[in-house]
C-alpha cells in the first residue's frame, strides 16, 4: 500500500481538473513509466486484468477456438468464453506447470484454432521460446497471461516482451497494484491502436466508430493509486524476496514438500510462493494443510482448484469434450500458495513455514 500522502500528492491534479477518466494526463504518466519498467514500447491500461484479455484476444483477432491452460484463474479461460470463444483446454509441464509446447503442437491442425494463450504462473514463464516457435510457423497470434510475472524476466528480458501482446493484472492482490486495474502491453503498433479503440467503446474519433467496443478504460484515481505504488514498489519487492527465501530455507528440508521450481533464465517477480505436496492414501495432503493453517489464522489458497476443465458453467460452452490433462489435474490437487506480501515479517515468515511442516505431520 502507498502512503496517503503520497496517494492525495498524485491524486490531486485530477481532482483539480476534474478530468477523473477517459485518459486523463495521469494514466497517460503511469502507462510511460512503466513501459520504462517494463522497457516495451506500449503499455495500455484498462480497467482490470479480465477485461485486458477480452480486449487483447479481439486486437490480436482471435476468432473461432483458442488453445489454452485449464490450469489457471477462472478469469483467463473465462474472458475468452465472455467474448464467444471457444476455449481449447491442454495439458501443462510436470514441473514448472505451464502450457505444455507439445500439447499445444497437437492441436494446432485444427483449422478452427486462430490464437494461443499461454498463462505464466507463480513468476514462473512459460517455455517462451518453444511457444515462439511454434506461434512464427503457424501464423498464430501469441497472447500471454502476465498477471503473475509483473517484473520477471527471462534471460534478461522482461517477460511482458513476449509474444504478441500481454496482459497484466493490477488488481489489489498482486504485488504492483492500481486498487482495480490491468493493461496490455505490445511493442505492436497496429495492436496498440486496436487496444485503444476497443477500450472506448469502438470509437476511433468523434465521428467514427469503427467497431463494437466496450468501456474498459482505467480512471485517474486507479492511476494515481498506481504512481504512489510504484514509489513504494521496490520496498515491497525487497520485503516479499525476504519472505520467499525463509520459505525457501525452512520448507526445503521437509522431504514431502516440493516448491515449485522457477524456469532457468528467469528472475521471478516474487509475486506467489507455492508449494506442492502428495496425495496420499486417494486424500490431498493440501487438503489437510490447508485447513490446518486456517485454524491457527494462516490464510493459504489452493491455487488453481477446481480445475477449469472440471467447472461445468465453462466446459458447457466449450466444444471440447474430453480434457486429457492428467499433469494439470495432479497439480490442481497438490499446489499450495502460502501468504506473501511486503507485511510479512521475518518472524511471521518462520511461523508459517514452521506451521506448514506441523501441519504435514501431525
Amino acid at each position: 500500500m502507498p502512503r496517503l500522502d503520497d496517494f492525495m500528492g498524485h491524486l490531486a491534479p485530477a481532482l483539480g481538473s476534474r478530468r477523473l477518466t477517459n485518459g486523463g494526463p495521469i494514466s497517460a504518466d503511469l502507462e510511460l513509466r512503466l513501459a520504462e519498467l517494463f522497457r516495451t514500447r506500449y503499455v495500455n491500461l484498462v480497467s482490470n486484468g479480465t477485461v485486458a484479455i477480452e480486449i487483447a484476444a479481439k486486437a490480436l483477432n482471435f476468432r473461432r477456438k483458442v488453445v489454452t491452460t485449464p490450469f489457471t484463474f477462472a478469469a483467463s479461460v473465462g474472458a475468452l468464453i465472455w467474448i464467444g470463444l471457444d476455449p481449447v483446454l491442454v495439458d501443462i509441464e510436470e514441473d514448472y506447470l505451464t502450457i505444455s509446447p507439445d500439447a499445444v503442437a497437437s492441436v494446432l491442425d485444427d483449422d478452427d484454432v486462430s490464437g494461443i494463450l499461454g498463462v505464466h504462473v507463480y513468476g514462473c514463464p512459460c517455455d517462451v521460446d518453444a511457444l515462439s516457435a511454434i506461434s512464427d510457423s503457424r501464423r498464430i497470434p501469441m497472447l500471454y497471461d502476465g498477471a503473475h510475472v509483473f517484473d520477471a524476466t527471462y534471460n534478461g528480458r522482461p517477460l511482458v516482451n513476449y509474444g504478441d501482446a500481454t496482459t497484466m493484472s493490477f488488481h489489489a492482490t498482486k504485488q504492483f497494484n492500481t486498487g482495480e486495474g490491468g493493461a496490455v502491453v505490445t511493442s505492436s503498433l497496429e495492436v496498440n491502436s486496436r487496444v485503444s479503440i476497443l477500450k472506448n467503446f469502438g470509437i476511433e474519433s468523434e465521428d467514427s466508430i469503427s467497431q463494437v467496443g466496450i468501456n474498459g478504460k482505467m480512471s485517474e484515481l486507479n492511476a494515481a493509486f498506481g504512481l504512489a505504488n510504484l514509489n513504494a514498489l521496490f520496498e515491497e519487492r525487497s520485503r516479499r524476496s525476504a519472505v520467499v527465501q525463509i520459505y525457501r530455507d525452512v520448507l526445503s528440508e521437509h522431504k514431502k514438500i516440493r516448491i515449485v521450481p522457477q524456469r532457468p533464465g528467469t528472475v521471478g517477480s516474487s509475486s506467489y510462493f507455492a508449494i506442492r505436496l502428495p496425495v496420499e492414501n486417494g486424500f490431498p495432503l493440501r487438503d489437510k494443510v490447508y485447513l490446518q493453517l486456517r485454524d491457527v489464522g494462516i490464510y493459504s489458497r489452493k491455487y488453481f482448484y477446481p480445475l477449469i476443465a472440471d467447472v461445468e458453467p465453462y466446459t458447457q460452452h466449450m466444444s471440447q469434450k474430453i480434457f486429457d490433462v492428467p499433469n494439470a489435474r495432479r497439480a490442481s490437487m497438490e499446489v499450495l500458495t502460502l501468504p506473501l506480501h511486503g507485511g510479512i515479517a521475518n518472524e511471521d515468515a518462520n511461523f508459517i513455514a514452521k506451521a506448514v511442516m506441523d501441519a504435514i505431520d501431525e
